[in-house]
């Protein structure tokens, strides 16, 4: 027996949302039972009439059978063999408004379907296969929210609902990245506590995002292998906040997101991790003139053409460093070089934390200090002069 809480991805009310190649069909627990219930009795209708048939059979004698009759035993049987116990008339509109109420009839959201979200609170699941499979327009008023498969996935605007955790490792389709293109800046609203996107052109969504300021974000990790996947972020002139964050992890293309993100001002980054293999990775943010600021961070570590972001990055005053890496080998460091010495500010770090080739030491400026947090003049100034 055909299973909808289980077929389905997300429900409301009596209402379940199937994946279906050609869109999302929105179908009621109700509405099925009713065509259960029209099938049942086609069922029975078609039982009967064979038994029928079988019973007039069996009182002919072979040679005097009625043809008729085993003609509408043919008849009955293919009828029944066509029938599904999943008939319904689907309505496939060109326009849908989503909201917490549903017409009784099954429905049927296609790539030709315009579905309007505004006044309203979805989950982030119904949200990323609505992108997928039917044309999206954000309005006023609207968030997505945790996604929960027993629970309703759509709700008021309230941006009350529990944070959640955005991820997506694989790519995404056309029609989702039209529709993430489309989509207003800054117009929908989430409560995040993770971010993982690896890979994929739903990274091009974060500026959409109005992620709440005060959202503790335990970890912010993007990976880009192509450039296309931060292409529509990267056009973006404005910032977007991404709260407080805990640990930031961008590796190749992504790096650049660095310079787009706005963290908030009372946050410590507990752990900033920059990793590029290639020059092209790191191209967009040496382009820029002006710099990115990271006000309170404890550990920063870059490896390879990352270390060339260094130029770019300047880090509050007033900051002390657990750690400061800069893994990388000569290759990766020429435009670094050229910079005059003592020319990149980093504040304080840990002597202990401090692991810089000793050809690039003479081109920042900093103060180790020990673990109580105390200067150590003498041995920054053996290190400047090495």
């Amino acid at each position: 027996m055909f299973n909808l809480a289980y077929e389905s991805f997300a429900k409301h009310g009596d209402s379940f949302f199937l994946e279906e190649k050609r869109g999302v069909l929105i179908v009621s627990k109700a509405l099925l039972e009713n065509e259960r219930e029209e099938i049942q009795k086609k069922r029975q209708f078609l039982y009967e009439q064979r038994q029928k048939v079988l019973e007039a059979a069996k009182q002919n004698v072979l040679n005097d059978i009625n043809p008729q009759d085993f003609e509408r035993h043919k008849e009955l049987e293919a009828t029944k063999e066509e029938l599904s116990p999943l008939i319904t008339q689907l309505q496939t509109p060109d326009s849908f408004s989503l909201t917490q109420d549903f017409p009784n009839e099954a429905i049927l959201l296609t790539e030709k379907t315009t579905v309007t979200l505004s006044n309203i609170e979805i989950s982030v699941k119904l949200f990323l296969v609505l992108l997928g499979k039917a044309r999206v327009t954000v309005g006023e008023r609207f968030s997505i929210t945790k996604h929960a498969r027993n629970e309703d996935c759509i709700g008021e605007h309230d941006m009350t609902r529990t944070p959640f955790g955005l991820a997506r490792y694989e790519a995404v389709s056309s029609l989702a990245l039209e529709n993430i293109e489309g989509i207003p800046k800054n117009s929908i609203g989430c409560y995040l506590k993770e971010v993982s996107l690896y890979n994929t052109g739903l990274i091009n969504i974060l500026p959409k995002l109005r992620i709440h300021e005060d959202s503790e974000v335990e970890c912010f990790w993007v990976t880009a292998d192509e450039k296309e996947h931060v292409s529509t972020l990267l056009e973006q002139e404005k910032m977007f906040c991404v709260g407080r964050v805990k640990i930031v992890n961008l590796s190749e293309y992504a790096v650049s997101v660095i310079t787009k993100m706005r963290i908030h001002e009372d946050s410590v980054v507990e752990s900033l991790t920059l990793v590029a293999s290639r020059k092209k990775h790191v191209a967009a943010v040496l382009e820029q003139d002006k710099t990115f600021f990271v006000r309170r961070v404890k550990r920063v570590k870059l490896y390879n053409y990352a270390v060339r972001v260094i130029t770019k990055m300047r880090i509050h005053e007033d900051n002390t460093m657990e750690d400061f890496v800069l893994a990388a080998d000569k290759k990766h460091f020429p435009r670094t070089l050229e910079e005059g010495d003592s020319s990149i500010e980093l504040g304080r770090i840990r002597r202990s934390g401090f692991y810089v080739p000793r050809e690039i030491r003479r081109k920042l400026r900093y103060t180790l200090v020990d673990g109580e947090g105390k200067e150590e003049r003498f041995f920054r100034r053996i290190l400047c002069i090495e």
